[in-house]
């Protein structure tokens, strides 16, 4: 049974579709959350991002629109890698142009979300979310 546990010779579909729902939930929910905080203090946002040389208000609201909107597709599974696109350019953006690819410093969490959300566009969704149920039906 150890041997088993420690050395599987096959992982069930099951399996992977709960690992990713809990990515799904984890990442996508901690996503809109940095939405959140830039929608709800929108003018304060503008200006960071004006004075890091970012455009103002046009670059808040596509990081808005990735972080929280997309964030919502990537939590439950909806247009998952069509919700995906928008949110792997903003980590591009936030890991080569905010922190200047500074793994030790600010970049950790970008570079973490963006190989996280890589993955996640490469496996797809799971059967444990909209996209999952959608696809049943059709």
């Amino acid at each position: 049974m150890i041997k088993t546990f420690l050395f599987p010779k096959a992982i069930s579909d099951r399996t992977i579709s709960i690992s990713l729902l809990i990515l799904r939930v984890v990442f996508g929910a901690l996503f809109m959350v940095h939405g959140w905080t830039k929608l709800s203090n929108f003018d304060a946002t503008v200006e960071a991002f004006g004075q890091m040389g970012m455009g103002g208000s046009i670059a808040v609201y596509f990081a808005i629109f990735g972080e929280f909107f997309c964030g919502l597709g990537i939590l439950t599974g909806f247009l998952f890698r069509l919700a995906l696109i928008p949110a792997i350019i903003t980590m591009l953006v936030a890991f080569f142009g905010v922190t200047g690819m500074d793994i030790t410093g600010g970049g950790e969490m970008s570079a973490l979300y963006l190989a996280v959300f890589v993955a996640l566009y490469i496996t797809g969704a799971g059967k444990y979310s909209v996209d999952g149920f959608v696809a049943k039906r059709i």
